[in-house]
């Protein structure tokens, strides 16, 4: 189901996110350093409880719990147009009633009040031009009735749960319920208002920008070969005012100092070359160690995102249950 926020830090990763997957964007330079930017992919849903009155199809916004609801959703909706990341991908609108009643009246009026919603966002939102919009219906929720009995400690409630997993039809259940008052009573006004519903489940998709900024590490510069000074073709032994006398060295002698002086220049220029090469290297494994690191931090995060969504979601339905 496809909605997120988007966020750009220094390495900072902040998105609900199960089955996280992050996409390298961009690499760009920024001065001293390298500048990488990531999207961390996420899929999750917004799920919206809203409550009808007995026999009723029509929207109650103030009755109990509504507002919260209502709020809610109208905060999600907000957020869409102001985040560019989140992207709907589907809407659902599912009608449910009380299992109290005719089943052909209940039937009619779980659907009833899934078109009555639909219209309500649909006025208010447009959603049926923007999203694939769904409509569903569930006339006398039995399932949701039991997990409600299961978790309350209302009178006769063994037997209750034996007459709701019985095999005897709806009209059957309910006249055997009726014959236990007290069970009768507590469900009348703790179970079957809760079960006077429509659901809204709204999927998105989750994507946050997370942007990571590395130095660049600095190789130290090379040496730099000193220039060879030629020997002295001669040596200067006598010197007078009318004229210099030289001695000359021997032609042999002096083509083998500038043949050494030649091949000293030329190691120091290779070493000083595979230096470079070596802290050149050094520099990349560093830059990539440092990627690996970010991008295992950002599956970290968005694992513990997602166990913290599922606790809160499972939170949240316990309390809506009760």
């Amino acid at each position: 189901m496809c909605a997120a926020a988007g966020a750009t830090a220094q390495t900072k990763s902040a998105v609900p996110a199960p089955a996280a997957d992050t996409v390298l964007l961009s690499e760009t330079a920024d001065g001293d350093y390298i500048v990488r930017r990531f999207i961390v992919k996420s899929r999750g849903d917004a799920d919206y409880s809203i409550r009808y009155q007995i026999n009723l199809a029509t929207l109650n916004a103030a009755l109990n719990g509504n507002p919260q609801e209502l709020d809610g959703l109208n905060a999600f909706v907000d957020n869409l147009v102001k985040d560019t990341l989140r992207q709907v991908c589907a809407v659902t609108i599912t009608g449910y009633s009380s299992p109290d009643g005719p089943l052909k009246f209940n039937e009619a009026l779980a659907a009833k009040r899934a078109g009555d919603f639909k219209a309500y966002v649909d006025r208010k939102y447009d959603f049926s031009k923007k999203y694939k919009v769904t409509v569903n219906s569930v006339a006398e929720d039995w399932e949701t009735c039991r997990a409600l009995v299961a978790q309350s400690s209302m009178p006769d409630r063994q037997s209750v749960l034996n007459v709701i997993d019985g095999k005897q039809s709806s009209d059957q259940k309910e006249l055997a319920l009726k014959k236990m008052p007290a069970a009768w009573s507590y469900l009348k006004k703790n179970v079957l208002p809760k079960l006077r519903r429509v659901e809204l489940t709204i999927g998105y998709g989750a994507g946050n920008i997370v942007e990571q900024r590395t130095m660049i590490p600095k190789p130290k510069p090379a040496p730099q070969p000193q220039p060879a000074q030629p020997a002295e073709p001669y040596v200067v032994v006598d010197e007078q005012v009318n004229g210099i006398i030289v001695e000359m060295p021997d032609r042999h002698e002096y083509k083998k100092e500038v043949r050494e002086e030649s091949r000293e220049v030329k190691k120091e220029a290779r070493a000083a070359e595979r230096l470079a090469k070596k802290e050149a290297r050094e520099a990349q494994k560093i830059v990539r160690q440092q990627e690996k690191a970010a991008k295992k931090i950002a599956k970290k995060e968005a694992k513990a995102a997602k166990k913290a969504e599922k606790a809160a979601k499972k939170t949240y339905k316990e309390l809506e249950k009760m």
